[in-house]
């Protein structure tokens, strides 16, 4: 199974982490909870537990949130239909929601990538005194 980061697509692997799943095997969780990693693929071994994706799934989660939010905004607040606290109320759930929906499969999506391009061992940082 060593070889199996080359016989997995770029596409394939993201299908897979936005599914949240193991991005080599597609089989295995890549969670154990709402954005807790596994250590490693229940199915195939890999180990997905030491792969950071740091602030890109945040950053991911808003770009999408916001451009799905900004235009309902703007339709529904041009127009008269519903009293403002209600439809500000309707927009704060919306985006909660959409954010909690969306912020664990750009994770995935990042973890898959991450792994796929071997990045996590790309970058060495090391201080020197």
């Amino acid at each position: 199974m060593a070889n199996s980061n080359e016989q997995t697509s770029i596409a394939t692997a993201l299908v897979r982490g936005i599914r949240k799943r193991c991005p080599r095997c597609g089989e295995g969780q890549l969670f154990s909870g709402y954005l807790r990693q596994t250590p490693s693929c229940s199915s195939c071994g890999l180990k997905t537990g030491d792969i950071r994706a740091d602030d890109g799934p945040p950053w991911l989660t808003l770009l999408i949130v916001g451009h799905f939010l900004a235009p309902l905004m703007a339709i529904t607040f041009m127009t008269d239909a519903l009293p403002l606290w209600l439809s500000t109320a309707g927009m704060v759930i919306f985006a909660i929601g959409l954010c909690l929906t969306v912020l664990p499969r750009a994770k995935g999506a990042f973890i898959a990538a991450i792994w796929k391009l071997d990045a996590q061992n790309s970058v060495d940082i090391t201080e020197e005194a």
